[in-house]
């Protein structure tokens, strides 16, 4: 078993891989859809990253300062933490907050919700 950042996660059938809920897993494309929108596939992770005050999250995932000055878990490595210490995008994109998506050229997806760290 691993584990997806994702509450209420899709998992996909590789056995790999996980999408948000309301999602659908394109392992070939290796994005999850949903209509017009697509962020890549998260990989399922064992283990775990410590964060600077302690707590931690899932192995894969990114340590996020939450607004209230806790830490988060963003579902993706290395990825992108959001100004608004709610929200972050993948590696390589950046978080357009007034639009509420993620950019890179002209690929966009939806902003992502920070969890709460163990």
């Amino acid at each position: 078993w691993g584990c997806c950042p994702y509450p209420k996660a899709v998992c996909c059938d590789d056995g790999e891989h996980c999408c948000p809920q309301g999602y659908t897993c394109d392992v070939s494309a290796g994005t999850c859809n949903r209509g017009n929108t697509q962020s890549e596939l998260t990989e399922l992770s064992v283990g775990s990253v410590k964060c600077d005050d302690g707590s931690s999250c899932p192995t894969g995932t990114t340590c996020c300062k939450l607004s209230s000055g806790d830490w988060g878990c963003c579902p993706y490595p290395k990825a992108v933490c959001c100004d608004d210490g709610e929200h972050c995008c993948p590696q390589g994109y950046t978080c357009d907050l007034s639009a509420g998506t993620c950019d890179r050229g002209n690929t966009q997806s939806e902003l992502t919700e920070l969890s709460v760290g163990s």
